[in-house]
């Protein structure tokens, strides 16, 4: 009898946990899902369910388990497949990723779902005009679909193909994540005549994005009467400092008077840039006050390292473990100086390196304060974070630790960058290796204490 109510009560599970997603109550919906997956473990549509719910709790490995149990049981199920290769794509478990994805590709080559998680994927592998190629033709598919747009323009932007991606980037307003702004205004059409204009430049996106699309704000300026500037309040003491700006708001504040608008990241599309053409000098931002007590040289150091370690998790954690920067600290005529904001911060204390880094953290509660700080270091090393862009808008030399899976401005080769021309890159050769880039940076750190030693002499 308790053997008939089993599977009766895991069919029950199952129903409440589709309900509770449909609702949008993940948590309820998991709870569910493996409560159904428990009782009745011999069906693979529980696996599958609780392996979905998993990843979007964060919980990703154990979403790879269910799903792989749920391939145990039906190892010709295609929705297992891709959904174990999200799974393993978000792990950095990019090989295999692939084998699964291209396994549900390949089974239902109508599904569209499929083929733009294998384009994600193959754009991830580095194999970009394949991954270009698949985004197009989902595009001809669905071209109502703002995902396989900003994806494609994406693409186009990893190719370095500028003209194609800036032009497609505008795709971002269909996405349910970027609402269009909305002024009183006309928007600013690509090749409009500005002479005679003011512009008002809108805040959009992240710190960084900001940071790097600033240097085309001089060139604008250049090209219209007068050019107003909104940002958020932590960038806004160091964009009023940009030549050319007649007035910088904060976002939310009430407009000034203007004639059009344009979105800050739409700058690069209304000025066809291309690789070949990037307007402006670097550096393009300067910091708006100097510090009150220079940092100085600590005795017995010849070299002032600034160090930034965590960034954003999300879509890809771009952070490095301060542990496996610790054999940059060997040499004690380096003297190194915590920029790390938030709450990683707190890993000095935790990991104890704080015995070996002097935090500025403390002392920083703007862009401008980083800036002023930043001038005063000999040199930065950041992973890919906004501190790397204003340190390589500044013209600070700047040594960036760059993940396998990065992001289009970067590339994916090369140990130079096109945006800032005093930054060096040093890549990852595969998911897991966080050694090998630490410690081609330290042979090179070393060098560069060795010259500076030498020119002390």
């Amino acid at each position: 009898m308790e053997g008939d109510k089993k599977p009766n009560a895991a069919a029950i599970a199952l129903a409440e946990g589709s309900q509770a997603w449909t609702a949008g109550k993940t948590d309820q919906a998991a709870a569910a899902f493996a409560t159904s997956a428990l009782l009745a473990p011999g069906v693979p549509l529980g696996h599958v369910n609780l392996g979905v719910a998993l990843r979007r709790q964060g919980h990703v490995a154990a979403a790879v388990i269910s799903h792989r149990r749920a391939l145990a049981l039906a190892p010709d199920d295609a929705v297992a497949h891709s959904n174990l290769g999200n799974a393993l794509r978000e792990l950095g478990q990019l090989a295999e990723a692939e084998d699964h994805l291209r396994w549900a590709a390949r089974t239902q080559p109508d599904n569209l779902s499929f083929r733009y998680n294998l384009a994600l994927l193959l754009r991830d592998r580095r194999k970009h005009g394949e991954a270009r190629a698949m985004m197009a033709e989902l595009v001809e598919a669905q071209p109502d679909n703002g995902d396989y747009a900003w994806d494609l323009a994406l693409a186009d932007l990893y190719l370095s193909d500028y003209q194609r991606g800036f032009a497609g980037y505008e795709a971002r307003w269909r996405l349910a994540r970027s609402p269009k702004r909305a002024f009183a205004t006309p928007q600013v059409l690509p090749g409009q005549d500005l002479r005679g204009k003011t512009v008002l430049v809108a805040a959009e996106q992240g710190f960084g994005d900001a940071l790097q699309f600033a240097r085309f704000l001089p060139v604008l300026a250049e090209r219209c009467a007068l050019l107003v500037v909104e940002c958020l309040p932590e960038l806004q003491s160091l964009f009023a400092a940009i030549p050319g700006i007649a007035q910088v708001f904060v976002k939310g504040a009430h407009p000034p008077a203007h004639d059009c608008w344009i979105p800050i990241m739409s700058l690069a599309h209304w000025l066809e840039v291309d690789p070949a053409s990037l307007p402006g000098p670097v550096p393009y931002l300067t910091p708006p006050r100097a510090l009150a007590r220079p940092l100085g040289h600590p005795p017995g150091s010849v070299l002032n390292v600034g160090l930034i370690w965590a960034g954003k998790t999300v879509p890809r954690d771009r952070s490095w473990p301060l542990e496996r920067l610790l054999p940059l600290m060997e040499d004690p005529r380096m003297a190194f100086w915590s920029l790390q904001m938030g709450e990683r911060s707190s890993d000095l204390k935790t990991t104890g390196i704080g015995t070996l880094v002097r935090d500025l953290s403390p002392a920083i509660n703007s862009f401008a304060d980083t800036a002023a700080l930043m001038n005063g270091l000999d040199m930065v090393v950041t992973i890919d974070t906004s501190a790397a862009h204003l340190a390589g808008a500044l013209g600070k030399p700047t040594w960036m630790l760059l993940r396998y899976v990065s992001d289009w401005r970067w590339l994916d080769q090369g140990d130079t960058c096109l945006w800032y021309p005093t930054m060096r890159l040093f890549r990852q050769p595969d998911p897991d290796d966080f050694d090998t880039p630490v410690a081609q940076m330290k042979i090179m750190l070393t060098q560069a204490a060795d010259k500076m030693s030498a020119a002390k002499v």
